[in-house]
């Protein structure tokens, strides 16, 4: 379960589409129970927004930012929506 109140908080990240450079990202930050995610995307249902494509962030290179609804992250994310399938035999 995501902590709704935590959707209100933002992450600035690298993020890397497909085989495209890093770029800047500024995105939402949710946690699930002690564990940090950005929400790549939402999905709207009977009203609510439910994250949609998250990917879990490393608490380490987690820092806050300017303020306290801002956080860093030093690592590079990736979408997970353009990585290439491996096919299992």
């Amino acid at each position: 379960m995501v902590n709704p109140t935590s959707a209100s908080l933002r992450v600035l990240h690298r993020h890397r589409i497909g085989h495209q450079l890093p770029f800047t990202r500024v995105s939402e930050l949710v946690y699930r129970g002690d564990d940090p995610l950005v929400v790549l995307s939402w999905l709207h249902e009977s009203g609510a927004r439910i994250p949609g494509v998250c990917i879990a962030l490393d608490r380490a290179l987690l820092h806050r930012g300017p303020n306290r609804k801002v956080f860093l992250y030093d690592g590079i994310t990736t979408d997970p929506r353009f990585e290439p399938v491996v096919r299992l035999s």
